[in-house]
């Protein structure tokens, strides 16, 4: 009696680890995945995460690929050129400048002022879309509570904004006086962005 015990909770167990580490379907689209990549490029994932290599791919298999989030370095920088479509916002974070591409060609350019990498609060790299779109908004959070004319969100409750409070933008300000999260614009520009892109158009922060 004992020994068929045993057995059937060797076999309960290997079941148990078979149906958390089956390797998915797409394994060769995850099969490059660099963990230590993906934990200095999501500070976000890092808070909760760690640098758990395990942990790390989970979370890109789950989350990661539905979010548009980069594997590893080299897809980041492929982002723009591997991008099949040629109307898109263009964000830069290492530059802090805004590009919006219609038909391959750029209509709007501005400088930005993207999250502050130092308090963790890096804008998500990646490839998303403008999920929607509000002429006025209260963006509201632990220590803030402002009011923006045009925002545009594409991914979580991170948009695009004008930031009012602003007097300057791009250079090194996002390092030190960044963002939360969002791609702070100026607000003319934050107008006419608003006003000639559409829900569903494709943002590529990288």
């Amino acid at each position: 009696m004992k020994t068929i015990i045993r057995m059937s909770a060797l076999v309960f167990a290997v079941l148990f680890l078979n149906i958390i580490y089956t390797v998915p379907s797409h394994a060769s689209d995850t099969d490059d995945f660099d963990a230590d990549y993906y934990a200095n490029a999501y500070a976000d994932v890092r808070a909760v995460y760690g640098n758990n290599a395990i942990e790390l791919y989970n979370h890109y298999l789950n989350y990661g690929m539905k979010e548009g989030r980069f594997k590893n370095a080299a897809e980041e920088a492929s982002g723009v050129a591997s991008c099949s479509i040629d109307t898109y916002v263009d964000v830069d974070i290492a530059n802090q400048t805004m590009n919006y591409y219609k038909d391959g060609e750029i209509v709007l350019s501005s400088s930005c002022v993207t999250g502050n990498p130092n308090t963790g609060n890096s804008t998500p790299k990646g490839k998303f879309v403008v999920r929607s779109k509000i002429p006025g908004k209260y963006l509201v959070g632990p220590t803030w509570n402002v009011w923006v004319d045009r925002w545009m969100r594409f991914t979580g409750n991170v948009g695009l904004h004008d930031a009012n409070w602003r007097s300057k933008f791009g250079g090194n300000i996002y390092k030190s006086d960044g963002s939360h999260g969002c791609v702070n614009l100026p607000t003319e520009t934050a107008y006419s962005l608003y006003d000639i892109i559409d829900v569903g158009t494709a943002v590529i922060v990288h």
